[in-house]
């Protein structure tokens, strides 16, 4: 069923179905799937979120902003393209191997998880990945984090099917083979004997970030497991880029000095992803994927950075407006498009369009309140 009405912000009341675009006034609908059409070509941006209203309230950015009534328009969507969730896991996924000291006869407890942690305002995405895998918790893990976790040897058929469907293409996928190799060894019950215990050791050391000091100080003599090399790094589907940049990706505006403008400061937009250097390849698979921006390296990450205006608008944000962000972070890019919509308009060489900008830059991405 489709829900639709016209009606003016003010007289709306503080509903978590608002979105809001530049100085037009949009017909609310509410339908499984999401509209697709560009802030800059159409007055409509896509933005899909998910879960309750109280999960996701979008600010009315226009009142006081904006004299004319505005649009409004967001999608209720449940469901996760499996490429966007191997993309997200390659982002904020983590495969673990646990070894913990106890008084049984091999001395060592084995354990495996597959978890993805969040901030709590994220509650609803890491609910509609569970809900997507049918299996795992999420519980709370420290002060406004909330952990997803995978920990039965039931429940990994699903994520390893998963994976082995839908492959990762980051350094995480050698993660995920050494998993594996760990669960066939746990499900043989080789973790029971010391061989067996061994070979699990030497595939943790070769895991993340490798052994504990304790660890190596129990198994002195282990060598680490060769890490798995041999998977193509070429991005298989745009629900992945979508994937990876809702986990990692960055919709920043930044306003710095400057004597050669007339209000004295400069507005400018950038896109940002950041990895780990030794995701390199894959770094440099979205820079050709995307067609645009740089590689920056920074100490032991790499930066992709679009900031050429006219690429943010016709290639990031046309990109996302097809293959849209799930999340918290959809707010950001609702804010980050709106911005942009304003720098399209010349409104970003006033100084009112300058406070506006301002107002709206303290309120993304860390300044949001939650």
């Amino acid at each position: 069923m489709v829900i639709s009405q016209w009606m003016k912000e003010t007289e709306m009341g503080y509903r978590g179905s608002k979105s809001v675009l530049v100085n037009n006034t949009v017909k609310e609908q509410r339908v499984d799937g999401s509209y697709m059409g560009n802030c800059f070509r159409l007055p409509m941006l896509r933005c899909t979120l998910m879960g309750l209203e109280r999960d996701y309230q979008i600010r009315i950015l226009s009142k006081g902003l904006y004299k004319k009534e505005c649009k409004f328009y967001s999608t209720l969507n449940n469901n996760i393209n499996p490429w966007f969730l191997t993309g997200f896991i390659d982002g904020e996924g983590c495969f673990k191997i646990s070894l913990t000291k106890v008084n049984k006869a091999i001395g060592w407890k084995v354990q495996l998880f597959f978890q993805i942690n969040l901030h709590e305002k994220d509650r609803a995405l890491l609910k509609s990945i569970k809900n997507y895998l049918g299996v795992g918790k999420i519980h709370s893990s420290g002060k406004n984090i909330l952990q997803y976790k995978i920990q039965t040897f039931d429940e990994f058929t699903i994520i390893i099917r998963h994976m082995e469907k839908y492959p990762l293409i980051s350094q995480k996928r050698a993660d995920f083979e050494l998993f594996k190799k760990a669960y066939d060894l746990v499900m043989k019950n080789e973790h029971l004997n010391q061989d067996g215990l061994l070979k699990i050791v030497s595939l943790k050391a070769s895991l993340n970030l490798g052994l504990s000091d304790d660890l190596k100080l129990a198994f002195p003599n282990v060598i680490p497991a060769t890490r798995f090399t041999d998977f193509a790094v070429n991005i298989p589907d745009p629900q992945w880029l979508a994937g990876f940049a809702s986990a990692k990706g960055c919709f920043m505006v930044g306003i710095k000095k400057s004597s050669k403008s007339n209000t004295g400061y400069q507005v400018y937009v950038i896109f940002i992803i950041t990895q780990h250097i030794r995701d390199e390849l894959l770094m440099k698979g979205i820079l050709d994927y995307l067609d645009c921006g740089r590689l920056a390296r920074k100490r032991d990450v790499y930066e992709y950075q679009v900031s050429k205006f006219s690429d943010v608008v016709d290639k990031i944000l046309g990109f996302f407006d097809k293959y849209p962000i799930l999340g918290e972070k959809a707010k950001d890019l609702l804010d980050f498009c709106i911005v942009s919509a304003l720098m399209k308009s010349k409104d970003h060489l006033t100084e009112v369009g300058v406070a506006k900008i301002r107002k709206i830059k303290e309120g993304m991405n860390r300044g949001r309140e939650f």
